[in-house]
């Protein structure tokens, strides 16, 4: 490693612990006079020490490090779940430029935390999770090793990162005068509160050592299911739901999915076409089948089923399925679905908003005319839009394409191969039917 690596304290890279608490708070206000009067930088660059994988050994590389970026520093935890990660608040500079200093707010690892916090339990947290702690530190560049990229994870995310094993990950912050997370993990998770870990210390160990992961479910495992609708937005552990009368969808089998369809993850209402289908009655005049299909469906709404022709048929069967998480699980279900199935009931409910293809209709075509047409007054000798005026006719033609319900062209390629990860993974399908116990839909 370079010269320069500094020792880790979290009080300051430059204090005893034995300091006396009064002395480290004058030190610590000493650092930030004379930070205060270095000059504003926006990013320093340093040769840091990497593998040369062409010559087997070891060889400098420059890498740019900038305000705001998320970093790895020098430490003597380099290969372990403690490695040392940090975010750049402020870079400043001596005036002759010959010194150079960051401010480096720290990303804090469950074991961090558990040493300043005896009731916290490391297992809530993935081995590679950070907490983003409200301590700093002002560093030397030499200390410095890469950049790195820590994910936010919202658990109430519709498009959550996908995450794997051995990426960064924040989803709380740490006041370490206090000695509390806020906000606590699993605060806003299932009727018990407990904090869900996506990657078990055994399965980022099996990484480590290069071992293939099998395409497989942990043998004990606990499965979570997502309410996406706007006004919930929560995720529930089947085995919570189950000790509670009332939360297991009672209305016919047959139409199970059609009601998981109707869940609508931008409105707090189901989506009005399917909403039949939480009626008892729905079935009375369809003939005895294991499912009725989307295409079924549209009949009995009397609804052309040619309306999501469009459509494949692996974002039909995708869009009517439980949107479902489990810890350790391979195929992005550690994180889950969610963003898979909330945007194949987009693409059907868009097609069924516009009759069809939104792409195909008539207020498409007349949109792209009317723009093309704008487009070549602009580019007319003499005519000029400036900045404003183009922001403004930008805007409101997203706002159009929404009313409209166009979205990205389903790419076929990448969703048979999701449905084929689904049936692999089955039995996270497979528990009891379930509905979310605050607004009652199909979960």
């Amino acid at each position: 490693m370079p010269a320069g690596k500094p020792r880790r304290r979290r009080r300051s890279l430059t204090m005893s612990k034995k300091t006396p608490a009064f002395r480290r708070v004058q030190e610590k206000a000493e650092e930030e006079i004379a930070f205060a009067r270095m000059i504003p930088a926006g990013a320093f660059t340093v040769a840091v020490l990497v593998i040369d994988q062409h010559y087997h050994g070891y060889t400098y590389r420059d890498v740019t490090f900038r305000k705001g970026d998320d970093v790895v520093l020098n430490s003597p935890f380099d290969e372990t779940e403690d490695i040392w990660v940090g975010q750049i608040c402020k870079i400043r500079t001596s005036p002759d430029q010959q010194n150079t200093l960051v401010k480096v707010r720290w990303y804090w690892s469950r074991n961090d935390i558990a040493a300043q916090n005896k009731c916290f339990d490391p297992s809530q947290c993935a081995p590679y999770e950070r907490v983003l702690s409200d301590h700093y530190d002002y560093v030397s560049p030499y200390a410095f090793q890469d950049v790195v990229h820590v994910y936010e994870y919202d658990d109430s995310s519709l498009d959550p990162p996908m995450l794997g094993p051995r990426d960064f990950f924040v989803r709380t912050t740490f006041l370490h005068r206090k000695k509390t997370l806020k906000p606590r993990l699993g605060a806003e998770t299932c009727l018990c509160q407990a904090a869900y870990n996506p990657f078990p210390s055994e399965l980022v160990l099996r990484t480590a050592e290069g071992t293939r992961l099998p395409h497989r479910l942990p043998d004990h495992r606990d499965v979570m299911h997502f309410c996406p609708s706007l006004k919930c937005r929560k995720w529930y552990h089947s085995s919570c739901l189950q000790t509670i009368r009332g939360n297991t969808d009672v209305l016919p089998t047959e139409t199970r999915g059609l009601r998981l369809l109707a869940v609508n993850p931008d409105e707090e209402v189901l989506y009005t076409t399917l909403e039949y289908f939480y009626e008892q009655d729905a079935l009375d005049n369809v003939p005895s089948t294991d499912k009725v299909s989307i295409h079924a469906a549209l009949l009995m709404l009397d609804r052309s089923p040619d309306i999501v022709a469009h459509l494949p048929q692996s974002v039909l069967v995708i869009a009517q399925r439980p949107i479902v998480r489990c810890s350790g699980a391979p195929a992005g279900f550690a994180i889950g679905n969610v963003s898979d199935v909330v945007l194949a009931r987009r693409l059907v409910y868009a097609a069924v908003q516009n009759s069809g293809n939104p792409a195909s209709t008539d207020r498409f075509a007349e949109l792209l005319q009317r723009e093309q047409a704008r487009s070549d007054h602009v580019l007319w000798p003499g005519a000029e839009e400036d900045d404003a005026e183009f922001s403004a006719r930008i805007a409101r033609l997203g706002e159009e394409m929404d009313e409209l319900g166009l979205l990205a062209t389903p790419y076929e390629r990448y969703w048979e191969r999701r449905k084929e990860e689904y049936e692999a993974l089955e039995e996270l399908f497979e528990g009891p039917a379930l509905v979310c116990p605050k607004c009652r839909g199909a979960i």
